[in-house]
């Protein structure tokens, strides 16, 4: 199968509701008190990781200690502090001191297994990010015409059957994004960086595991060049668990067009394992991004040779030729083309408008990673609509100027 039939979508036609700009952030760090020694152990210079200190590892944050349950040093007394290195790492043990000079006691044998916890919790955080950022980046590009959602729950399996209408015929690029109203799903108010609900994740994750790998791409690069030792894309033939999603045009016929699923596979440094990373299992009824590969066999089985995930194989670089298109993938590769360069370009603003870098808040505590973490989303949901808006203006002046002709 060639890189043009990797990308290939459903072939509908449908209109494009203007999206409404966000306020511009003023903040994109909401408030948050920070004390002086986190302060000192957030804030990274060019030659910070040069230095060496008697309480980090692998660039972990200068104070090793945080406030935590009381539990056991290994010399046996009780203790209320951990180390910041690795405390935290989804699935791994804390561990606890109760003085420096136990923590010194015990660094020969700590900093292989705390350098590789770094790394591990440092590829769950990314993850935790880059898929909030990939839900809201899919709600703003949304590219179907979605009239209701029904829903059906047989023995503990949930089918969503989407009905689409796809009658319409685009006039321009952008005709072919549309709202997927949050009306559908019970919310309140429309917000594209609000995407909790798993009906609303299974919608947008379903067929775009192929776009979701080329429009991240460069992002994912960015938040994992610390971590990872190697990056491969495969494709998969999914498992389904118990959640599946079936889309229906106005007339009832179901979509049926084959769609390989694809994922990344991601081995890290510091011997700390490696994980499948899936930003659309959610469509399957898997809300887990990250996954040992080891065990990734329950979610999928690969059904071709991985590729690298940059280089001239990879799914991002195949799509130069299919930009050029008079077809609806040909104008959605146009517009997500330029909305996603908003997102490391976004990115590396908010990095330098509020003074922290993407790495140094992968290693912050967590409280202040979680502050970080929606201040860069808030930021990178502007940047993008605001370059969709700008898309949108310039339509309009297009169209106005040869009205004038």
């Amino acid at each position: 199968m060639s890189s043009q039939d990797q990308f290939l979508d459903t072939p509908n036609e449908i209109f494009y509701s203007a999206n409404t700009s966000p306020i511009r952030p003023q903040s994109a760090v909401p408030s948050i008190e920070i004390t002086a020694t986190e302060f000192d152990s957030l804030e990274e210079t060019d030659h910070s990781r040069d230095q060496s200190s008697p309480t980090s590892f692998c660039g972990s944050p200068t104070s090793v200690y945080t406030t935590a349950v009381a539990r056991f040093c290994f010399c046996g007394k009780p203790c209320d502090d951990r180390c910041a290195g690795c405390c935290g790492t989804p699935g791994l043990k804390d561990t606890y001191y109760c003085s420096s000079i136990c923590q010194n006691a015990d660094r020969p044998s700590h900093a292989q297994i705390c350098m590789a916890m770094n790394t591990l919790r440092t590829l769950h955080r990314s993850a935790e990010c880059l898929q909030e950022i990939y839900f809201m980046y899919r709600a703003k590009t949304f590219d179907r015409l979605v009239t209701s959602i029904d829903k059906t729950d047989e023995g503990g399996h949930i089918q969503l059957i989407v009905n689409e209408d796809r009658s319409g015929r685009p006039t321009n690029d952008l005709g072919y994004l549309h709202k997927l109203l949050h009306t559908l799903f019970g919310e309140e108010e429309e917000d594209d960086e609000n995407n909790h609900n798993k009906d609303k994740q299974a919608i947008l994750t379903h067929g775009v595991s192929t776009q979701s790998t080329i429009w991240m791409h460069d992002l994912v690069g960015y938040f994992l060049a610390g971590c990872a030792y190697t990056i491969s894309e495969q494709r998969i033939t999914p498992v389904p668990s118990n959640r599946s999603v079936l889309s229906v045009d106005s007339r009832g016929y179901p979509d049926l067009f084959p769609r390989n699923h694809f994922i990344l596979v991601i081995t890290l440094h510091n011997a700390a394992g490696t994980y499948a990373f899936d930003l659309c299992g959610a469509q399957y009824g898997h809300f887990d991004t990250l996954t040992p590969f080891s065990q990734y066999s329950a979610r999928g089985l690969a059904n071709a040779a991985p590729t690298p995930f940059s280089g001239a194989n990879s799914i991002r670089w195949g799509v130069d030729s299919v930009r050029h298109e008079q077809s609806r993938r040909g104008a959605l590769t146009r517009v997500n083309l330029r909305a996603s360069e908003k997102l490391v370009s976004g990115a590396v603003e908010w990095e330098k408008e509020y003074g922290t870098r993407i790495s140094t808040m992968l290693q912050s505590s967590p409280e202040v990673f979680q502050n970080r973490k929606e201040g860069l989303i808030h930021y990178l949901a502007y940047e993008v609509q605001t370059r969709l808006d700008d898309m949108a203006a310039e339509v309009e002046n297009d169209t106005s100027a040869k009205a004038t002709t």
